[in-house]
């Protein structure tokens, strides 16, 4: 975990960003991080550490990073991380002033469990196919010109079998803080049903949609800057059950 300065005074809440897959912030944020940094104190959230192995492990790590504010902060997580802020959120639902679930959802989809599968066969065969194909679930075909190389390693191939056992759909009649849901629009990898049913399941959820595949946060950065950013600041400005922007569920 790591508490990244405070560059400006402001009456804005803290806010703590949890990664996904990568298991690193600074690897899923690195446009948010550095500009949601102009405005508010943010706290990353790290998954690193041997001892992360089930929901319970993510959660307490959010734990840390949320003890650590002064005042209930804003939890903005992707990915496996939205989940595991959920869960979160659903345990603890006054250590938080809102929950934002980035690319997230409430059980794991057909297809993110053959995602998961494929990874823990190719990376048990060393092989270097493991990255690009990767690659071609992450992201879309219209961004596909922002595609990184995912990182391989112990850590994403551990959290990526993780992530694929997730499910929250018990927990979610406990999330009390505002919500945002981010779904989006070609994610082959969570899914934007599940992104909807996590909306749909949560009382006080808005939901947004953006036009981009599962690395939504490294496709469409400022796009999703301006709507996390506008959330944090005024969690309540759409009214629960609202549909933010053009796209519809």
């Amino acid at each position: 975990m790591t508490e990244h300065p405070w560059r400006a005074p402001s009456r804005r809440p803290s806010v703590v960003l949890v990664p996904g897959f990568s298991g690193r912030t600074g690897e899923d944020f690195p446009f948010l991080l550095p500009m949601l940094e102009r405005r508010h104190r943010v706290v990353s959230v790290d998954f690193t550490t041997p001892g992360v192995r089930t929901l319970g492990d993510l959660a307490d790590r959010i734990g840390v990073a949320v003890a650590r504010c002064d005042e209930p902060p804003a939890v903005v997580g992707y990915s496996l991380g939205g989940v595991a802020a959920a869960a979160f959120a659903a345990q603890q639902p006054a250590a938080l002033s809102s929950l934002a679930v980035v690319a997230g959802w409430m059980t794991p989809a057909p297809k993110l469990v053959a995602f998961a599968g494929l990874w823990a066969e190719l990376q048990g065969e060393r092989s270097a196919v493991l990255a690009a194909a990767a690659r071609q679930a992450l992201y879309s075909a219209d961004g596909w010109d922002c595609a990184r190389v995912p990182r391989v390693d112990d850590i994403t191939t551990r959290l990526v079998a993780l992530g694929s056992t997730l499910d929250v759909s018990a927990m979610t009649p406990g999330i009390a803080a505002p919500t945002l849901v981010v779904g989006c629009a070609s994610d082959e990898v969570a899914t934007t049903r599940q992104s909807k049913l996590l909306f749909g399941a949560i009382a006080d959820a808005r939901y947004a949609q953006i036009d981009a595949g599962h690395a939504v946060v490294h496709e469409r950065p400022a796009e999703l800057l301006a709507v996390l950013g506008a959330f944090v600041t005024e969690p309540t400005r759409y009214p629960a059950g609202a549909l933010i922007g053009e796209d519809r569920p």
